[in-house]
């Protein structure tokens, strides 16, 4: 058979194609831009994630409703080693507020000498608590902070 037997006769070349795929040529994909990650803020977000797994919890909604852990409403990192944690406000005492800085430096902070100071404030910022350092909370000889007792 001519190599040019299909090409003269169009139905020919139709019904020799059917189910032969059409490929086309990619298109060049076009340059996007992404957001440059803050150091800061991904430090921040490391803290907050060894939280969540130093209590065996995947969001902070799956803490129990009484505490402020579960109000956490968001988090940065305002100078090198402080954690800032602002949560929802409530009626929290300083004992609440305390128990959260103490509980981020029991997880976060125990692997994490980075991790200095935990500042956790109210939404309004009507209340704000830092706590003990890091190696303050370390040589502590009770898990119950002062404001609690």
């Amino acid at each position: 058979m001519s190599p040019t037997f299909l090409k003269n006769d169009a139905k020919l070349t139709a019904e020799a194609n059917a189910g032969t795929p059409i490929v086309q040529a990619m298109s060049t994909p076009k340059p996007t831009h992404t957001k440059a990650v803050d150091p800061a803020q991904a430090w921040a977000d490391d803290q907050m994630i060894s939280l969540l797994n130093g209590n065996s919890k995947s969001s902070f909604d799956d803490f129990n409703p009484e505490i402020a852990h579960h109000y956490i409403e968001s988090w940065s990192q305002p100078k090198p080693g402080v954690l800032a944690i602002t949560v929802k406000d409530k009626n929290w005492s300083k004992c609440d507020l305390d128990s959260l800085g103490m509980n981020v430096l029991d997880t976060a902070g125990w692997d994490n000498p980075g991790l200095v100071q935990v500042v956790v404030s109210s939404e309004s910022g009507s209340l704000v608590r830092k706590s003990l350092t890091n190696e303050e909370n370390k040589n502590r000889k009770s898990a119950i902070p002062d404001s609690c007792a």
